[in-house]
């Protein structure tokens, strides 16, 4: 397994991650995230490109041809993928960010699990997904809209 910590930004641009295969020491990398599916990495001078693939418990990494189970250790990043609200009826985001798609409207019927809305934070797209079942009774921000930290964004009936 691939354990991935964020340890900040990079020099740059990128992000700073500590990553380390099963038991192995952690080594340091920078990222760049080139195209959706991919993660340009940055260790001692050298570069690989690394392929995402997403599944339920997250995503997994191809890196040199060996894919790997990843498990993504960040609170800040985990705080903001949680749907937080007054009650379970709101869907609010606990960081900063900029709104890149609304992925329902007003009126929709929606599941528990199911994606909402994406709001990109420190350079990282974030899917965030329904609390429980419902209708969405009112989208409180538009896309392209920046958001402040606790802000709601969806509210269900």
């Amino acid at each position: 397994t691939l354990v991935v910590r964020l340890a900040g930004e990079a020099p740059g641009g990128g992000i700073r991650y500590g990553v380390a295969i099963d038991d192995a020491a952690e080594v340091m990398v920078d990222a760049v995230r080139p195209e959706k599916d991919v993660l340009s990495l940055m260790h001692a001078g050298k570069v690989w490109e690394a392929g995402l693939v997403g599944n339920e418990d997250g995503f997994e990494v191809e890196l040199v041809g060996i894919r790997h189970d990843a498990h993504v250790v960040d609170p800040r990043r985990k705080a903001l993928r949680m749907a937080e609200g007054a009650g379970e009826k709101s869907l609010k985001t606990q960081m900063p960010g900029r709104v890149v798609r609304l992925l329902v409207a007003e009126g929709d019927v929606v599941t528990e699990g199911q994606p909402l809305i994406v709001v990109e934070a420190m350079k990282m797209e974030n899917e965030m997904k329904s609390p429980c079942d419902g209708t969405v009774a009112r989208l409180c921000v538009e896309e392209g809209e920046q958001v402040q930290a606790r802000s709601v964004l969806i509210e269900l009936g």
